[in-house]
């Protein structure tokens, strides 16, 4: 943290760094060995326990952290934390560039695993910003001082401007301004704002570009972790970005990755603005300098809050969200019976029953625990493998079905536009944009390695024999 001491000499890593070292690794194991129901709040896991890692790594090398020194400042990033990213949620839902699959079914529990997520967005980026400070990270960086000219302000503010508006108006061309409009549009207002805030623009112009440095880089770590444990994770969001879905490290297009350092600095500026009405009280500071927001101001903006992510939140379970996670007794076609008897031997969800029956000698087992014909349990499994291929869901599966398409070889045959308009006619709820039922056929053509159907199987609007009722 600024204005802490270097070295570790005399400290030792505080208890709650082994507490987040042994959550991350726990959370690992339990993802990888399936147990429930780490797999699907492993992301969250995994966040709090870097949060809390990072943090003591940074108070054992400087002697101050943000979570030990300022708690009060931890807790209120994590709290506006969840505004901020709903904010592009809020903008997502005219972008479509990402969708999320495998919720909780549970909506109390699925708004408490969505707040739990979302809190943890600022606190990683900063705390990953402060232990790089604590490292001296770009300490040695300086450059000329120059005075910033006011009409270069006011020609940033007109560009953030442009850059909110030209991807609501041509989302599929402009998306990627999104993730730096905040920063053109709000940056000079924490300028003219200063010393009321903190500002990137002052700190340049005093010729020290360390902290925007530093953020660039906690942007492309926190990104790659993001994507990383998300990879992972089973409940999970997938991109359908325009132009850039043929390769994708994890589920993001590489050229993807350069938005991270931006929406580091984004957030950055968006705290700082927030920050105004606190007066003088931030994050950075070591000491409790600031009055703090005035309560007639603080209470309604914390109402407002409240009331954005619920609207928000409204919003990604009806546009956002694709699926949630499945179990057998949601998938059309399964008897009754079957769905207990597997049940009792422990397999009531898809992802269970693809893992009893990946080797023959499992299948055998279960067939016999269950008392399922292990002809059933083939079959079941196929179509368990289509529920589950990216998040697919139970929903969409059903309706699959009902179209004549059981399996992920038969949905690899499909053709996307000719599919579409009859997918989402079968669904009623959550029906699926173009962009995602392309994302599920490639996953299918990924995983069984077929070609796309040559032209002549679809001829005069027929898109073949495994797709039609």
């Amino acid at each position: 943290m600024p204005g802490g001491s270097r070295g570790s000499d005399e400290r030792t890593l505080p208890w709650y760094g082994w507490v987040g070292m042994a959550s991350l690794l726990a959370g690992k194991a339990g993802l990888f060995l399936d147990v429930a129901p780490i797999p699907m709040f492993f992301y969250g896991i995994a966040w709090w326990s870097y949060i809390l890692l990072i943090d003591a790594c940074a108070w054992r090398r400087c002697g101050a952290s943000l979570l030990r020194s300022r708690p009060g400042e931890f807790w209120f990033l994590a709290f506006w934390s969840v505004p901020l990213w709903n904010l592009f949620e809020l903008l997502n839902f005219r972008l479509q560039n990402w969708f999320y699959v495998n919720t909780p079914a549970d909506q109390p529990l699925a708004l408490l695993f969505n707040f739990i997520s979302y809190a943890t967005v600022l606190p990683a980026l900063f705390e990953t910003y402060l232990l790089l400070d604590a490292y001296g990270v770009a300490n040695g960086i300086k450059m000329r001082p120059r005075r910033i000219a006011s009409v270069g302000l006011a020609g940033s503010v007109i560009l953030g401007l442009g850059m909110l508006i030209a991807p609501l108006v041509w989302p599929r061309v402009a998306f990627p301004l999104i993730w730096g409009f905040a920063i053109f549009l709000g940056e000079p207002l924490c300028y003219w704002a200063s010393p009321r805030t903190v500002s990137l623009a002052r700190q340049l112009e005093r010729g020290d570009p360390r902290p925007l440095l530093r953020l660039l880089l906690a942007g492309f770590v926190c990104g790659g972790l993001w994507e990383f444990w998300n990879f992972w994770a089973y409940t999970k969001w997938l991109y359908t970005v325009p132009h850039l879905e043929d390769l994708k490290w994890f589920e993001m297009p590489p050229l993807g990755f350069l938005g991270f350092p931006a929406f580091a600095v984004t957030c950055y500026v968006l705290v700082n603005l927030l920050n105004v009405i606190r007066r003088g009280r931030n994050w950075e500071t070591s000491d409790s300098a600031g009055r703090g927001t005035p309560l007639g101001i603080a209470v309604p903006a914390i109402a407002l809050a409240l009331a954005f992510n619920g609207f928000t939140y409204a919003g990604i379970d009806r546009w956002t969200i694709k699926s949630v996670a499945p179990t057998l007794a949601a998938m059309e076609g399964v008897p009754g019976n079957v769905v207990e008897r597997l049940g009792q031997s422990g397999v009531k969800t898809p992802a269970a029953l693809l893992r009893h029956t990946d080797t023959a000698e499992r299948i055998t087992r279960l067939s016999r625990q269950s008392q399922v014909p292990e002809g059933e349990l083939q079959t079941l499994r196929a179509a368990a493998a289509l529920v589950d291929l990216q998040g697919l869901g139970a929903v969409n599966y059903n309706a699959l079905r009902r179209l004549g398409i059981a399996t992920v070889e038969e949905l690899a045959q499909c053709v996307p536009p000719l599919l579409l308009p009859r997918w989402r006619a079968a669904v009623a709820e959550r029906p699926p944009s173009a962009s995602q039922i392309a994302l599920w056929i490639r996953a299918a053509r990924r995983q069984t390695r077929s070609a796309p159907p040559p032209p002549s199987a679809f001829a005069g609007g027929d898109y073949g024999s495994v797709t039609s009722n």
